[in-house]
């Protein structure tokens, strides 16, 4: 008796178009979630604002099934559904219409289920690779300099940076990046703990000494879970080059064997390569590294000089090109020289680099840095820093400038997505942190803002993530707490930075404080004449106080400069009230940002 009544109601809901409805449904549902990935982030609406289409289009296909039920389309117009003759008296149409109702829920939450699921998964194109691998990290802490002087704390450091670049080759291994590892070397922890905030399952610690002619190098590698000695071994060999490159080498390979991970040949190839025959030239390259980790512009000035004397003991040393590059690319970064003096060296020295040795990850790295702030060639810095990540999936800052990349483009869930890779291997960072909370900033997403950079303070009292943050408050009117965190973070820096003064002259304007504004700006026009200021940091100031037609000529200036506004501003809420304006559109189409006009 039962089968019977299903096989009436199965034929009752065929006969009524219930199944055709549902089909059309889904097709036209799947279609407005597919239009609304590219429509969304064009229109800067908020990453919620997909999961609520796809909400709303679960929600109507029980109504649907419904409708369809009770109704039919006839050259009449609508009308309701008659029951089967056989039927009628008996009443299933009440009934009917609750069933198909009740179905349609069923199917319609099954069905979200699988959606939330699915679309939760970052795809292959997507993200460059997935954030949660199963596979062994590890973080390999700062080496103690035991040798007799102390002035060759240079080495033990070089020596810990290349293992880390070694190990980090290994794509089966996630490795923490050194930036993230540097602060242990001062404040020494329990190694569980170390690994635990450092997100880690095995930690790498050791002892470097150089005497005379002679090195040694002593590591261990510790289950930080179990808190017990995976393995351990000492290098004890004469000072040569090739020597140096042979214990590094063979670390990295035992630690992997250690781990249970088998290289590919392509990795053991990369690991065993010798860069330089030369001695002199690699100490004055790990002469070089340990002053370009100082960042300060002392420190970068004699990075330069290192390298460059390196390069002239062995013009075919990528590494040390490589190192220029990096150099020349920080020193566009708030240094105070323009972009068009530092840029095309960068270009040069990492384009050098790729020709002595095309699977340098680095420097195609510091490529796609120059095509991103520079050239605004976003398909050609998309594949550098892509390629990148494929020759090295630990190196950090390839994920961190190919999230900057999709920021540019508005394509804020991929951005996301791929700077919180970014944070896994650098989770100390405070500039991937800072970068963070931006991406949640420009994507509209204040309040998730406000917590990323909180956050970073608490761990790094940055002044320039201070300001940022203030930024946000300005967004939200908060003003008072705005102005606050910019004026604390200006106090600190200056003058030595100057996107502090562009947000406080931008916060004090919308705050009604004109002449405030105006003030910082005449402060900045002041210093624009003794030195390189980013006239964007001007335009700013202008935007705030409604002044669009001076905005829009120091935009001008910016594009003629070369600055890395195309980077930031176009997605940054600050432009919103120029937005329309169409010689700000035409300007987004010099800098190849079509797609963002609106």
């Amino acid at each position: 008796m039962t089968d019977s009544r299903l096989g009436r109601f199965l034929a009752e809901l065929k006969r009524r178009r219930v199944y055709r409805v549902a089909v059309v449904y889904a097709a036209v549902a799947f279609a407005i979630w597919q239009a609304a990935d590219f429509v969304l982030p064009a229109l800067r609406l908020p990453d919620w604002s997909a999961t609520l289409v796809v909400v709303l289009t679960l929600a109507g296909f029980p109504f649907a099934l419904a409708l369809a039920w009770a109704f039919d389309i006839t050259p009449e117009g609508v009308q309701r559904t008659e029951p089967l003759v056989a039927e009628r008296g008996a009443g299933p149409g009440r009934r009917g219409v609750i069933a198909a109702f009740g179905a349609g829920v069923v199917v319609a939450v099954a069905a979200g289920a699988v959606i939330f699921v699915v679309r939760g998964q970052p795809s292959q194109q997507e993200v460059p690779y997935p954030v949660g691998e199963a596979k062994p990290a590890i973080a390999v802490l700062p080496f103690e300099n035991i040798s007799p002087d102390p002035s060759d704390a240079y080495f033990a450091d070089g020596m810990h940076e290349q293992i880390t670049s070694q190990l980090s080759q290994v794509s089966a291994i996630r490795v923490i990046s050194r930036t993230s590892v540097m602060p242990y070397q001062e404040e020494r922890k329990p190694v569980r703990d170390i690994a635990a905030e450092l997100g880690v399952n095995y930690v790498l610690e050791g002892s470097a000494r150089k005497a005379e002619d002679r090195v040694r190098l002593t590591v261990q590698l510790i289950d930080a879970e179990r808190d017990e000695h995976v393995w351990a071994d000492e290098y004890d060999r004469d000072l040569t080059a090739a020597h140096l490159f042979e214990i590094q080498s063979e670390v990295a390979e035992r630690v992997a064997s250690a781990l249970e991970v088998e290289l590919t040949a392509s990795e053991r190839e990369r690991i065993e390569r010798h860069p330089t025959e030369s001695l002199a030239a690699y100490d004055l390259y790990l002469l070089g590294r340990y002053y370009w980790n100082q960042l300060d512009t002392e420190g970068l000035e004699r990075a330069i000089e290192y390298f460059e004397r390196a390069l002239d003991l062995d013009p075919d040393f990528a590494l040390a090109y490589s190192g220029l590059a990096d150099t020349y690319m920080v020193q566009t970064q708030g240094w105070r020289l323009a972009p068009r003096d530092v840029f095309p060296k960068a270009r040069e020295a990492a384009t050098r680099a790729l020709e002595l040795d095309p699977t340098l990850a680095e420097a195609h790295a510091s490529l796609g840095q120059v095509r991103l702030f520079f050239d605004w060639d976003w398909e050609g810095a998309e594949a550098a820093l892509r390629r990148a990540i494929e020759l090295n999936p630990n190196y950090a800052p390839a994920p961190h400038w190919m999230a900057m990349c999709l920021m540019a483009r508005a394509r804020f869930a991929e951005a996301i997505q791929t700077v919180d890779r970014a944070l896994a291997l650098d989770p100390q960072s405070p500039y991937v942190k800072m970068n963070v909370g931006y991406i949640f900033y420009v994507s509209r997403q204040y309040n998730r803002a406000i917590e990323a950079y909180s956050d970073a303070l608490e761990a790094h009292p940055n002044a320039v993530i201070r300001a940022l943050r203030g930024g946000v408050y300005v967004q939200q009117g908060l003003f008072d707490e705005g102005i606050s965190d910019i004026e604390l973070a200006s106090e600190m820096l200056e003058g030595r930075n100057l996107i502090p003064a562009a947000y406080l002259g931008f916060a004090y304007a919308r705050a009604g404080r004109r002449n405030d504004a105006e003030r910082v700006l005449r402060e900045l026009q002041e210093i624009s004449a003794e030195r390189f200021v980013n006239p964007d940091y001007i335009a700013i100031v202008l935007i705030g106080l409604g002044e669009n037609d001076q905005a829009i000529e120091w935009l001008n200036r910016a594009t003629e400069a070369r600055t890395d506004w195309p980077v930031f501003f176009p997605v940054d809420p600050v432009t919103d009230s120029i937005r329309s304006d169409p010689r700000y559109q035409e300007l987004l189409r010099t800098v190849g940002l079509s797609e963002l006009v609106e």
